[in-house]
């Protein structure tokens, strides 16, 4: 209920947010009247060390202002880094920190690390002087002192947040527009770096620019709307819906998007789009060849002890749902297995068997078994699951379709009907509906159950 009632708040504000850019879009005097101001700025991932250490990343931020709205992009790593349904949204001090924000992803010792940005815009108390703070998206903000930076009055705040992290932020004491921010960030077991963003340039954009800018943005914000997708996404897969979506609106948005700096997005755009539309033909193409054929034969050791055979299940309906199930890091959407575990009760009575099948590779060294097992334990224990979980040497994966094979992902569900045909099969995270859960899988279920 709760998180329902975010989305729909979240909802109306993106409303809110495009009827404003549609009304100043819509009318050519009032764009030439207020012209969009366009930032831009550099920023660099450090790892401390000898010298000014070694720059993991570099990426690049623009921040469009126009009547009092700001519209951000984040040029992150094309491959490793933020996706682009992410890369872009609005921002300011005003809005809840709910909706995506500038921030860079980051793979490090094994796991993927979501970064978020220092702000682009702070909110600065009236008559700020030395010594004043205040609050700031749970961050105590301080002010040090105001200093003339190229002719620009700005104040030197430093901020810290209840985990102990810091940062030192230089904005322009008239509007709190972000000059200059060193930030800390840790990651792994608490190993320490540094970001830094710096201001490259400041410009009014023509009016041809800033008008079509600004159908850009609303166009930009529709489509993130319709993704639907999490404001602390990780993933840069795209659902089958999500890319149908992307394609619709791919077309207005390059086109309006033409000599403006927002063009490389939209380059970007197609290009991934593209890439996943052919992803999601060889898994598709994967899943029309083994649909219906019969499921083929395994015996799994499970993590809790003993081994479960395909035999004992004669006469079930069987979800086995390919996963690494490892306790770290324990992110979002926890492979959906929270959801899995609702239905797995909710159908039990009528026969229904969820099996997990842990990928998890420690799990296929016999020097690191015991490590792999404690992990898929602590997972099941923190999602009280009861469903069993257990592992084979890959076989099973393989014989059924690994997606990764196919430019896929995991996890992978397959549905087993009582006579032993696969009746379904799925890569990657299902798109959840709060309300309905694992709804596509259920469908699944009863059709495997002759309906």
């Amino acid at each position: 209920m709760r998180t329902s009632l975010l989305h729909s708040i979240v909802g109306l504000l993106y409303s809110g947010i495009l009827a404003g850019l549609c009304v100043s879009a819509g009318s050519t005097s009032a764009a030439a009247a207020d012209p969009v101001q366009h930032f831009e700025y550099s920023g660099s991932l450090i790892q401390p060390g000898r010298g000014d250490g070694e720059i993991l990343r570099r990426f690049e931020v623009q921040l469009f202002s126009a009547s009092g709205t700001h519209f951000f992009h984040v040029a992150d790593d094309i491959r490793q880094g933020c996706p682009w349904p992410d890369s872009f949204g609005v921002t300011g001090p005003t809005l809840p920190q709910d909706l995506v924000q500038p921030h860079l992803i980051y793979p490090y010792d094994g796991n993927t690390y979501f970064i978020v940005l220092p702000p682009l815009l702070v909110s600065l108390p009236e008559n700020t002087e030395p010594g004043a703070t205040w609050s700031h998206a749970g961050w105590q903000m301080t002010a040090q002192a105001k200093k003339s930076v190229n002719g620009t009055e700005a104040w030197e705040i430093e901020a810290r947040e209840p985990r102990g992290r810091r940062q030192t932020l230089l904005a322009e004491a008239t509007s709190g527009t972000l000059l200059r921010a060193e930030a800390d960030v840790f990651m792994g077991q608490g190993d320490q770096f540094q970001l830094t963003l710096e201001r490259a340039t400041s410009a009014l954009l023509p009016d041809d620019q800033s008008q079509a800018l600004q159908k850009l943005q609303t166009a930009l914000l529709k489509l993130q709307s319709q993704l639907k997708r999490r404001p602390d996404a990780q993933l840069a897969e795209l659902s089958d819906r999500q890319v149908k979506d992307a394609v619709a609106a791919l077309d207005p948005i390059t086109a309006l998007s033409a000599g403006t700096p927002l063009e490389r997005l939209t380059r970007q755009m197609q290009t991934d789009v593209e890439q996943q539309k052919k992803r999601l033909e060889m898994v598709a193409g994967r899943a029309s060849s083994i649909i219906n054929s019969a499921a083929p034969q395994f015996s799994l050791t499970l993590v809790a002890g003993g081994n479960l055979k395909s035999d004992s299940l004669k006469g079930k309906t069987v979800v086995l749902h390919f996963w690494d199930y490892k306790d770290a890091p324990l992110a979002e959407p926890y492979g959906q297995t929270g959801y899995l575990e609702f239905l797995f009760n909710q159908r039990k009575p009528q026969d229904l068997q969820v099996i997990g099948i842990s990928t998890n590779q420690d799990l296929t060294n016999p020097e690191n078994q015991n490590r792999g097992r404690r992990a898929a334990r602590k997972l099941s224990e923190f999602m009280n699951l009861s469903y069993p979980i257990g592992h084979d040497d890959g076989s099973l994966l393989k014989a059924l379709g690994d997606p990764r094979d196919s430019r896929g992902q995991l996890p992978l569900w397959i549905v087993i009907s009582p006579d032993g045909k696969v009746t379904h099969y799925h890569a990657g995270f299902y798109e959840i509906d709060v309300t309905k859960g694992l709804s596509e899988l259920d469908a699944a279920i009863r059709e495997a159950n002759g309906g």
